[in-house]
C-alpha cells in the first residue's frame, strides 16, 4: 500500500491506524525502560557499624568452638572465668566397638561326643562354623541321634574332604533313640528320615497280618525296602 493511499481512508480508518501506530511505539518505549531497570547493577551500601558488628559476631563464634580433644563430659568448663580444679572429672575414652573373642578350637587329640546337642561344642571343631553346627544338630534331632560317625556325610554340605578333616575330633557314644517298630503310631514312625510313606505303610500292613514283627529280616522281604535301606535302619530298629 502506498503512503498516499492513507489519505483516501475515511476518518474512522485513519484514526484506527494512528492509534495502532501509537500503541506500537508505546510498547517499544516501555520495553526499553524495563530492560534498563532490570540490568541496573545493585549497589550495596556498606556501613562501618554493620561491618564492626559482623566481625564481633564472627569472633564470638570462634571463641565458642570446642577443641577436638574435649569430650561432651567436659564441655561445661567452657564458660568465662572458669578455673580448672584438681577434683574435676577426667574425660572418659569410650569405645563403641567391642570385638568378639576368636572361637576356641579343639587341639589335636581332643574330641567331642557324636551326639553332642550344643552347637557351641560343634563349632570348636576346626572346619565347622555356625551353619554346619546348626545343620548337624538339626539332623541329629531328626534321627534321634547318630549311630555312626559316617552319618555326618548325610548332613548337607559335608563332603568327603570336610568329613575327613572333622572325623578325628568326634567320638561315638551310642546315645541314640531306637525305633519301636511294633509300638509307634504311623505319624511318629513317618517322622524318621530313613522311612518314607510307602515303607511305613508296608510295616503297618505287615503288623496287621502278623500281629508283631520279630526281626529286621522280615522287612528285607518287602519290596519297599532295598538292602541299603535295611543296612541304614539296622542300628535303629527295636522289636
Amino acid at each position: 500500500m502506498n503512503w498516499k493511499d492513507f489519505f483516501y481512508f475515511h476518518k474512522g480508518q485513519r484514526f484506527a491506524v494512528i492509534l495502532l501506530l501509537f500503541l506500537i511505539l508505546l510498547t517499544l518505549i516501555l520495553n526499553g525502560v524495563w530492560d534498563r531497570k532490570n540490568n541496573r547493577p545493585i549497589t550495596v551500601v556498606q556501613s562501618e557499624a554493620f561491618e564492626k558488628e559482623f566481625n564481633e559476631f564472627h569472633k564470638s563464634l570462634k571463641d565458642k568452638e570446642i577443641p577436638a580433644d574435649e569430650t561432651p563430659a567436659t564441655n561445661y568448663r567452657r564458660y568465662p572465668g572458669y578455673e580448672k580444679k584438681e577434683n574435676d572429672p577426667k574425660p572418659e575414652n569410650k569405645t563403641t566397638y567391642t570385638p568378639f573373642p576368636p572361637q576356641e578350637k579343639l587341639a589335636e587329640g581332643e574330641t567331642i561326643s557324636l551326639n553332642e546337642p550344643d552347637t557351641a561344642q560343634w563349632k570348636k571343631i576346626p572346619g565347622i562354623g555356625s551353619a554346619y553346627a546348626s545343620r548337624i544338630v538339626k539332623y541329629r534331632n531328626l534321627l534321634g541321634g547318630f549311630a555312626s560317625v559316617d552319618q555326618l556325610r548325610e548332613v548337607y554340605g559335608i563332603d568327603d574332604a570336610l568329613f575327613t578333616k572333622i572325623a578325628p575330633y568326634i567320638q561315638p557314644d551310642g546315645n541314640f533313640d531306637k525305633i519301636l517298630i511294633n509300638q509307634l503310631e504311623f505319624k511318629e514312625m513317618l517322622k524318621h528320615p530313613y522311612l518314607n510313606y510307602k515303607q511305613v505303610k508296608a510295616i503297618f500292613d505287615l503288623r496287621n497280618r502278623k500281629g508283631k514283627i520279630q526281626s529286621i529280616g522280615e522287612l528285607s522281604f518287602l519290596d519297599e525296602f532295598t538292602s541299603g535301606d535295611i543296612e541304614r535302619l539296622k542300628p535303629y530298629l527295636a522289636f
